[in-house]
C-alpha cells in the first residue's frame, strides 16, 4: 500500500477539549501505520508531499476508529430471544440459545457483528467468547472480518445453582448443565495450541484469557489462568461482580471478598480488564485502580438486564482506568458505542452532585477508543490518532439534519453522532467499509444465509429453551434479592 493522504478532515486528537471546534487538518496513512499528522496548513502541505494518492474528506471528521471491549458475537443471531429476566435467570436462556448454534451459525454471527459494529464506527473488540469446541471456526471468521479482535474464550467450570445453593432436581441439573466441560489442563492445552496458531495473526488478532467469571472458576482454573498468563504474556478478560447475587457468593466463599482472594492468586494487575464490575465495594476500587485494572463500563445491558448502576463517578475519582462494551446483542441490543457513550456520560448525573464530577465527550470518548485499547492490550499502538499508531480510524459526517452542530467539536460528536453518521472505517490502513459497503466480505451472502438458518436455529433450540424454562422458578429468590 503506497502512502494515502486522508485531507480536508476535522481531526479528533488527543489532546482535544469537550468544547473547542475541531482542528481541520490531514493524516498520513503508510501501511499498516500512521505516518504524520498535521492540524495547520503549514504541516499539511509538508505531509502532502510524501502521499502517492489523496483522498478529500470534504470537512467530515476523522476519529480514532471506537473499540468495542466486551462484547459475546453468538449473540448476534439470537436477537429477540428472553431479556426481561435478571441475569441468572436470563443466563439459562442465552446458554439454551448457544447450545444450538453449529459451526455455520458461529461465523455466521461473528460476520453479522462484524457488519453492524464496522457501519457503526467500531474497528475493534474483544469477543467473550463460550465455545470452547468451535474456536477454530471462530477464529476463522474473525481473521476475515477485516476488524480487530481480541478472542478471549471463556474458562468455567462452577454453575451458578451450586455457587447460589440452589438445589436442582438432579435430572433437570444434569440438563441445565449440559456436556461435561473440559478440565482445567485440557483448556489450558487448547489455549497453548490457538495462541501459537492465532495470536498476532495479520496483526490484528490477539488471544485473550476469558475466564467466564473468577466465581465460576475452580481452584485448578485459577492456577491455569495465573499460570498462562505469566507464561504467554497475554491481558485477561472477564466478567466481574455484575449482580448483587454475585456480590454475595464473593462474601460467603471468602473472607476478604473475591477481588482480594484473586489479588492475593496474583490474579489482579494492569493485563486484566473486567466487564460490569457494578457491585464492588469502596476497598475493592481501590485495590482495582491500585492494581492498573482497566473496568469495562457496559451500561446498556446493566440496564437491561437490572443488574445496577456501575459505581462510574467513585472510579473516577479512584482513577481506575475505564472502557465500554455493548455485551451482547440478546442483552445490550445495538452494537452502538455512540449509544454506550451518551449513557456513559449522562447516568452519573443521576446520582452525582457536582456537576464537576461528571463525566464530558473527551472523557468518555477516551474510555471507548484508548479505554478500550488499553483492554486490549494495545494502548501503544490504537485509540489515538498520533504518528506511529495503527490506522485504525473513522470517518463520521456530521453535516445531516439530526446531527448539524452549531460547533462541531466532541461534545456534538459524542451527544449527536450515530452509525448513521458513519461513512467509513479504516483498520490496519485498509477500508473495511466504506461508501456503504463492507469491503472486507460478502455482507449481502452473509445475510442470505443467516435468513436459511433461522428455523434451524429455532427448531434446534427448543428443547433447550424448554430446560431453561422448567429451570428458572428454582432461581426466582436470589442471594441479596427482596
Amino acid at each position: 500500500m503506497e502512502p494515502l493522504l486522508l485531507e480536508n478532515a476535522r481531526l479528533v486528537l488527543p489532546d482535544a477539549d469537550a468544547w473547542s471546534p475541531l482542528p481541520a487538518g490531514a493524516v498520513l496513512v503508510d501501511g499498516a501505520r500512521i505516518a504524520a499528522v498535521a492540524a495547520d496548513a503549514g504541516g499539511v502541505e509538508a505531509i502532502r508531499r510524501r502521499a502517492a494518492s489523496r483522498i478529500d474528506l470534504a470537512g467530515r471528521v476523522l476519529m480514532p476508529g471506537l473499540v468495542n471491549a466486551h462484547y459475546h458475537s453468538y449473540g448476534t443471531v439470537v436477537r429477540g430471544t428472553e431479556n426481561s429476566l435478571p441475569l441468572e435467570q436470563w443466563a439459562l436462556y442465552t446458554v439454551a440459545y448457544g447450545r444450538s448454534l453449529d459451526d455455520e451459525g458461529i461465523q455466521t454471527a461473528i460476520l453479522l457483528g462484524a457488519a453492524e459494529m464496522l457501519r457503526a464506527g467500531v474497528t475493534s473488540t474483544i469477543d467473550h467468547f463460550a465455545h470452547a469446541g468451535r474456536v477454530d471456526t471462530a477464529l476463522d471468521a474473525h481473521h476475515r472480518s477485516g476488524m480487530r479482535v481480541g478472542f478471549a474464550p471463556m474458562l468455567h467450570d462452577r454453575f451458578d445453582h451450586d455457587l447460589l445453593g440452589i438445589d436442582l432436581p438432579p435430572e433437570l441439573r444434569r440438563r441445565v448443565e449440559g456436556p461435561k466441560r473440559p478440565g482445567a489442563a485440557d483448556m489450558a492445552a487448547l489455549f497453548r495450541r490457538i495462541h501459537a496458531q492465532w495470536h498476532g495473526r495479520d496483526g490484528r488478532i490477539a488471544l485473550l484469557l476469558g475466564p467466564n467469571a473468577p466465581q465460576r472458576c475452580s481452584p485448578g482454573l485459577w492456577m491455569a489462568w495465573a499460570e498462562l498468563a505469566a507464561e504467554l504474556g497475554v491481558h485477561v478478560h472477564t466478567h466481574l461482580l455484575e449482580t448483587q447475587a454475585q456480590a454475595s457468593i464473593g462474601l460467603r466463599h471468602w473472607r476478604d471478598g473475591m477481588i482480594a482472594e484473586m489479588a492475593r492468586h496474583g490474579l489482579v494487575n494492569d493485563r486484566l480488564s473486567v466487564a460490569h464490575a457494578i457491585w464492588t465495594a469502596p476497598e475493592e476500587r481501590k485495590l482495582l485502580a491500585d492494581s492498573g485494572v482497566t473496568v469495562v463500563h457496559n451500561p446498556v445491558s446493566n440496564l437491561m438486564l437490572g443488574s445496577g448502576f456501575a459505581p462510574v463517578a467513585d472510579y473516577r475519582a479512584r482513577g481506575v482506568a475505564l472502557g465500554l462494551g455493548s455485551d451482547g446483542s440478546n442483552t445490550g441490543g445495538r452494537h452502538d458505542l455512540f449509544e454506550v457513550m451518551r449513557l456513559a456520560m449522562m447516568l452519573p448525573r443521576a446520582t452525582t452532585a457536582d456537576p464537576a464530577a461528571w463525566p464530558d465527550a473527551r472523557e468518555t470518548l477516551g474510555w471507548a477508543t484508548a479505554g478500550g485499547a488499553r483492554a486490549l492490550g494495545m494502548a501503544r499502538d490504537i485509540g489515538r490518532i498520533a504518528a506511529g499508531y495503527r490506522a485504525d480510524l473513522t470517518v463520521v459526517d456530521m453535516d445531516g439534519a439530526a446531527e448539524a452542530p452549531l460547533t462541531l467539536n466532541l461534545a456534538a460528536l459524542a451527544q449527536h453522532a450515530t452509525p448513521a453518521c458513519v461513512r467509513a472505517t479504516m483498520v490496519d490502513g485498509r477500508w473495511a467499509y466504506r461508501d456503504g459497503r463492507i469491503l472486507a466480505f460478502d455482507e449481502p451472502a452473509v445475510l442470505q444465509r443467516f435468513a436459511a438458518m433461522r428455523e434451524r436455529i429455532v427448531a434446534a433450540s427448543k428443547p433447550e429453551v424448554a430446560t431453561a424454562a422448567e429451570a428458572v422458578p428454582h432461581f426466582a429468590k436470589l442471594p441479596g434479592r427482596c
